[in-house]
């Protein structure tokens, strides 16, 4: 057997190996949309617990992250843009860290200028044994009553016009009910 038809078995096998991961389905949220979502018992960055739930007449946009993830630090300048963007309406922005150390926490939200409130789910189970979080960063949308109404799985440019005005329709003054009810799509 020449060089040119082992080459070629082997990307022949690695394309076999590879090829099931992108096809297998996703192993699906603990939460759906339209539905209440209980709150979360989490810590704040001085360990102290904190009740995680939404506030009367405000949007609450949870975005779970870690300071090991590339993609969750690449959002996060755009998130602070967002949160400056949105100050005084009715939304809340929270930025939820799986970290272990609040001090590799609190270096990061120093060094890169992010002042939006961040508390700590160490041992990520409270997350996700809620939410199901299958990639990181993913941001959950939740309306004054709980209810969520968007899941956003992976980085984005959350200052861009087109999240913005996303964001701006699901603001309880857009919706007297409180709930966006004819927005159902899962984006990811």
């Amino acid at each position: 057997m020449n060089l040119w038809a082992i080459s070629r078995l082997a990307l022949i096998f690695l394309a076999v190996l590879i090829l099931p991961a992108c096809t297998e389905s996703r192993v699906p949220l603990k939460v759906k949309i339209g539905q209440v979502v209980r709150p979360l018992s989490v810590q704040d960055l001085d360990n102290h617990p904190v009740t995680l739930k939404p506030e009367p007449g405000k949007l609450l946009m949870i975005n779970v992250w870690a300071t090991w993830c590339s993609a969750c630090r690449h959002e996060m300048p755009s998130l602070q843009r967002l949160a400056n963007r949105l100050k005084g309406q009715k939304f809340k922005l929270i930025g939820l860290s799986v970290d272990h150390d609040e001090h590799v926490v609190r270096e990061y939200l120093i060094d890169n200028k992010i002042h939006f409130p961040v508390l700590l789910d160490r041992s990520f189970a409270t997350v996700n044994g809620l939410f199901g979080v299958r990639v990181f960063p993913s941001t959950f949308i939740l309306g004054p009553d709980g209810t969520l109404l968007k899941v956003i799985e992976g980085w984005r440019e959350w200052d861009s016009p087109k999240i913005q005005a996303m964001i701006q329709n699901l603001l309880p003054e857009s919706h007297p009910e409180g709930r966006q009810t004819s927005l159902k799509s899962h984006e990811s």
